[in-house]
């Protein structure tokens, strides 16, 4: 297909670009894991229906720099390093310095998705509890790496969809059968999240809360790989100064909002529901298990009041929830691999035969590794919770290069207004706070 081949004029109503919307499914099903499934729910547990603001809140301020990231990688064509590879100082060696905190940031995930493939595989294992971990830790790692064998976009985008209507509707299920048990909230209950109060004695909780809540600093990272490959900068055409070029880079710059917002409706639902399922159901309990185990006292209350068909279908969800992290992330630091090795080799962006064979080999490495790294510690806590550390250090590095796109990067013909500049200062300060607080907690 040559270039103007390529060239599409994007949908002129929302509702027609929701035909054009993927690349933000892939990353809800990304965003919506452990940290949803498990610390939410224990959040909720502990703070009652308190702090349900800080969850719709953490969950909807990032998104602007979601967006900004989605900007530049539309309009410029270019991959999350590549952008971040056009600063000429600052570099250490071959590569910007962050880059570099880039490549520290995958090898700190390597252990960090352990934690989640660990999870996935215990929820399995519980299902079927003759099944021995490694087995299902193998069956998960072998069903990600050949569903994705091809290395191409589709398999990831319907898979992802799939896992979003199956956790989605999961969760809501069993959100409303709580509303028919003893566990049952009511609207006042509800009012309760939205009063806007924060006691001191609860600063720290709701600093967590809006740090797990939400896309995250590596998911920022990852939107601009699945916009490409969906094809929305190839749509407008490489920038130029044409008229026609800016219409059809702002039209597809739309759709790139709506495929966030589609997403972010996504991860908010899911996350809310699992804060209510932890507000409601295990408020009253005197105690709260930590980690997986949390799984299963959830899972028990439901068998005990609602029967073992609510059980199934929680399990089922839980199981969806954190399979689809591992399969989505899979999928996007594949790409994430080979774009660090593009930018190491100074290769030019159309090296599609080069980047299509890394991408090949890290899914099937990716997977695998994981699940040797969850074997061997047998810690999926631990692990998890370092996988969260690496997020939140990332922020700051994912915050610097947002401010680069948006005043450096940006088209003049194609910045946003006022109230989007208010909406990505909120978001960048949210995501600082939340990052230097996560240091200083560490430092004392």
């Amino acid at each position: 297909m040559t270039e103007l081949q390529s060239l599409r004029e994007p949908p002129k109503h929302w509702w027609q670009a929701l035909r054009c919307i993927g690349p933000g499914l892939i990353l809800s099903a990304s965003v919506v894991g452990s940290g949803e499934l498990i610390a939410t729910t224990t959040l909720g547990a502990r703070a009652g229906f308190g702090l349900l603001w800080i969850i719709l809140l953490g969950c909807l301020v990032k998104i602007a720099v979601q967006l900004e990231f989605g900007r530049f990688a539309v309009s410029h064509g270019m991959t999350t390093l590549q952008g971040w590879e056009l600063q000429h100082g600052g570099r250490i060696g071959r590569l910007h310095w962050t880059t570099w905190c880039a490549f520290l940031y995958l090898v700190a995930m390597i252990p960090g998705q352990a934690g989640v493939m660990g999870a996935a595989a215990q929820v399995l294992t519980f299902a079927v509890p003759a099944l021995p971990t490694f087995v299902a830790v193998g069956v998960v790692a072998l069903s990600i790496s050949m569903v994705q064998s091809s290395g191409g976009y589709a398999p990831v985008e319907k898979g992802a969809v799939f896992l979003n209507a199956l956790f989605v509707t999961s969760v809501l299920l069993c959100v409303i059968a709580v509303q028919y048990s003893p566990f049952a909230f009511r609207c006042d209950d509800l009012a309760l999240g939205f009063r806007f109060h924060l006691p001191p004695e609860t600063l720290g909780l709701a600093l967590a809360a809006f740090g797990i809540t939400g896309i995250a600093a590596g998911e920022v990272a990852m939107y601009p790989y699945w916009l490409l490959e969906k094809g929305y900068a190839r749509f407008c055409g490489p920038p130029e100064d044409s008229a026609a070029w800016a219409s059809r880079a702002r039209g597809w710059i739309r759709v790139m909002t709506v495929d966030a917002v589609a997403s972010a409706v996504v991860y908010t639902t899911t996350t809310c529901a699992f804060y209510l399922l932890g507000a409601s159901v295990l408020r009253n309990q005197s105690t709260v298990a930590d980690g997986n185990a949390l799984i299963l006292q959830l899972s028990s209350l439901f068998t005990s009041t609602l029967g073992m068909g609510t059980r199934a279908i929680f399990m089922l969800g839980a199981f969806a929830v954190l399979y689809s992290t591992v399969f989505a992330n899979t999928g996007a630091y594949s790409r994430w691999w080979a774009d660090l090795a593009a930018v190491w080799r100074r290769l030019r962006s159309g090296d599609e035969r080069f980047r299509r064979l890394v991408v090949r080999w890290v899914i099937w490495l990716f997977p695998w590794m994981t699940g040797g790294v969850y074997l061997f510690l047998q810690r999926p806590l631990f692990l998890i919770v370092l996988m969260g550390l690496a997020n939140t250090l990332f922020l700051i590095v994912v915050a610097y290069q947002a401010v680069i796109f948006r005043y450096r990067r940006t088209d003049h013909r194609l910045r946003p207004g006022r109230l989007y500049d208010v909406a990505l200062w909120l978001s960048l300060a949210a995501m600082v706070l939340v990052a230097l607080r996560s240091v200083g907690s560490l430092l004392t």
